[in-house]
């Protein structure tokens, strides 16, 4: 029986001007594997610094942070990767809108998401994402975080956090290719 394996991230978010400092949410979120396929699912949510180091802190110039919070579940997006009987194609990624939700950028965002790891990684993919309807406090007056941390939108964070995901989701497939 093929085991699951939760790994949590996160990407703080530093703010874009001359501080450079971190404006205390990033992208929020974990990882499910389950043999060959995974789920991703992130949001909005706390970063906290922190002394300790493992797998699933993140160490950027000299930082370790981790990431806490709970996103709601936003839409759900299913992508195949792309493949023929002679191996990888070059066509177009399958994808599937699963769940949808009342963000339009949200379901975007999971799709774009979920096509590309699916043809990076070669596995199912499928992506959550949950960054409208932000209730947090920024210090901005309910702003979201990333335009409070100076970005014009939730396209460089998710970008942020999809280089993240596939980091730890080439690293997993790694481990399977060697284990097996």
């Amino acid at each position: 029986m093929e085991s699951i394996q939760i790994i949590p991230f996160c990407v703080p978010l530093t703010q874009r001007s001359s501080s450079g400092e971190s404006s205390g949410v990033g992208v929020v979120g974990t990882i499910t594997l389950r043999g060959h396929s995974a789920i991703v699912w992130f949001g909005w949510g706390a970063v906290e610094q922190t002394e300790e180091n493992g797998d699933d802190i993140i160490e950027s110039h000299g930082t370790i942070a981790i990431g806490t919070g709970r996103p709601p579940m936003g839409s759900l997006s299913l992508s195949m990767p792309p493949f023929t009987r002679k191996g990888p194609a070059s066509i177009p990624t399958p994808t599937s809108q699963l769940l949808g939700g009342s963000s339009e950028e949200d379901m975007m965002l999971g799709q774009q998401m979920s096509a590309r790891l699916a043809k990076r990684i070669g596995w199912p993919i499928f992506v959550s994402c949950s960054f409208s309807g932000w209730n947090g406090d920024t210090g901005q007056n309910g702003a979201s975080p990333a335009l409070a941390a100076g970005f014009g939108d939730e396209s460089m964070p998710a970008a942020m956090a999809e280089k993240e995901v596939t980091r730890i989701l080439t690293l997993e497939k790694d481990k399977l290719a060697v284990s097996t």
